[in-house]
């Protein structure tokens, strides 16, 4: 049986492993929707970032170790969400 390219396999990965915060905790769409944010678009940047990451693993060379380049790449594509979080009044400790 012929393997994957580490790339693919990654990809793959961050699709299926992307998924599994949806069923977990939010964002909640309701959270958006209380300030006229269409709220169901607006979590839809919160999974697509999630599952990048995989892609971003795949595709980066530096650095060198898997175990290194998952947080970094994942902190990267996490960040411009975040932002989105923070300035939501809902989001974080009251």
């Amino acid at each position: 049986m012929k393997r994957l390219p580490y790339p693919v396999v990654c990809v793959g990965l961050g699709l299926v492993l992307g998924w599994l915060p949806v069923f977990v905790h939010g964002p909640i769409p309701a959270k958006f929707d209380m300030f006229f944010i269409d709220g169901d678009v607006a979590v839809w940047a919160y999974y697509l970032s999630r599952m990048a990451i995989g892609f971003w693993v795949g595709v980066t060379i530096w650095p060198v170790a898997w175990w290194l380049r998952g947080p970094m790449c994942g902190f990267l594509s996490m960040l411009p969400v975040t932002f989105i979080a923070l300035a939501t009044p809902t989001c974080g400790v009251p």
